[in-house]
């Protein structure tokens, strides 16, 4: 009984012993390692307090140079006056243009201790004169005649001219007739100045044209060149105005006519011009 107490009591001495020893042990490798961590902790912190110490330092020097940089601009820009005239037959175009640009002036200063920034606005001034146009057209016609050749018939150029005055409607100075002035197959005559030139196409009434009885033509004279026609010539004798007549041949040469004309049935009887 006392052996086996004895043998128990030793047994758990051992056991205390061991495990105070395991844990000087264990105090004395904690005590060996906390150690240098912190003088490696405390190393880390001066260098990075001298590394921040320098780098703050060259900020404040940089800073301290960009503030004592004093600048100074100044711009003056003026843009160029262009005038331009142009001049042409037909048209006229005047443009005067005149632009001032803005003048932009800056001044900074700075200093260590204080900044002062002085700042003047730009200002621009634009004057514009409008363009003038004046157009001048004209317009140029031209008026082209066309003249067609037509062939004229033998009797416009083989005639015979009368210019007797006294054959005029206004004349009535003489009595005369045409029994006999002409062929009973007709000549071709073209009057003219100071007769006239043509056979008068009203009933002048009797003692005119230097005759008792005057002939005049009722119908119509040919329109187109070359054209001849047939009509009638009336005489005027006591209050009828066609008493007697003949016939007669009219041809248009264009520019005059020329009569087909025979001797009248007796005397007293005449041709009467206008």
């Amino acid at each position: 009984m006392n052996d086996s107490s004895s043998l128990e009591f030793n047994q758990s001495t051992s056991w205390d012993v061991e495990k105070k020893t395991d844990r000087g042990i264990l105090k004395k490798y904690r005590a060996a390692y906390w150690k240098p961590c912190l003088i490696g902790l405390l190393l880390g912190c001066l260098c990075a307090g001298i590394a921040l110490g320098v780098v703050t330092t060259q900020f404040i020097q940089d800073e301290q140079k960009s503030m004592t940089t004093t600048s100074s601009t100044s711009t003056t820009t003026t843009s160029a006056t262009t005038t331009t005239s142009t001049t042409t037959s037909t048209t006229s175009t005047s443009t005067s243009t005149s632009t001032t640009s803005a003048t932009t002036s800056t001044s900074s200063t700075s200093s260590t201790s204080s900044t002062s920034t002085t700042s003047t606005t730009s200002t621009t001034s634009t004057s514009s004169t409008s363009a003038t146009t004046s157009t001048t057209t004209t317009t140029s016609t031209t008026s082209t005649t066309t003249t067609t050749s037509v062939a004229l018939p033998s009797q416009c150029s083989s005639y015979t001219t009368n210019s007797d005055s006294t054959r005029n409607v206004a004349d009535k100075s003489v009595t005369d007739c045409d029994s006999s002035a002409f062929s009973s197959t007709g000549v071709w005559i073209r009057f003219i100045s100071p007769a006239g030139t043509m056979i008068a196409t009203y009933d002048p009434g009797y003692y005119y044209c230097g005759t008792d009885a005057p002939g005049w033509y009722k119908d119509s004279y040919p329109t187109s060149a070359g054209s001849t026609v047939n009509g009638t010539v009336c005489y005027s004798w006591s209050g009828n105005s066609c008493l007697w007549s003949n016939t007669i041949l009219i041809t248009n040469c264009s520019t005059f006519y020329v009569f087909l004309l025979i001797d009248t049935a007796f005397c007293s009887l005449r041709y009467c011009t206008v």
